[in-house]
């Protein structure tokens, strides 16, 4: 379930927010009615960062096979 929360709660209430963060995987910041930030527990980012690198890898590897697959 997304959760929300305003500039002023973040403000306010920094740490609350964080735990909210923490245990939901992630909290988006809104203002005027418009979300404009996320913030995400690091250990979520790291772990997107690290099948980014994955990602990037196996390209690498199988680089040959993809341009062949391509004709």
């Amino acid at each position: 379930m997304p959760i929300s929360v305003t500039a002023t709660e973040v403000a306010r209430n920094f740490n609350g927010v964080m735990e909210k963060a923490r245990a939901a995987g992630s909290v988006t910041v809104i203002k005027n009615s418009h979300p404009i930030a996320q913030i995400i527990p690091i250990d979520e980012v790291k772990e997107e960062q690290d099948m980014v690198k994955l990602a990037e890898e196996f390209m690498d590897e199988y680089d040959d096979m993809f341009v062949e697959l391509a004709k």
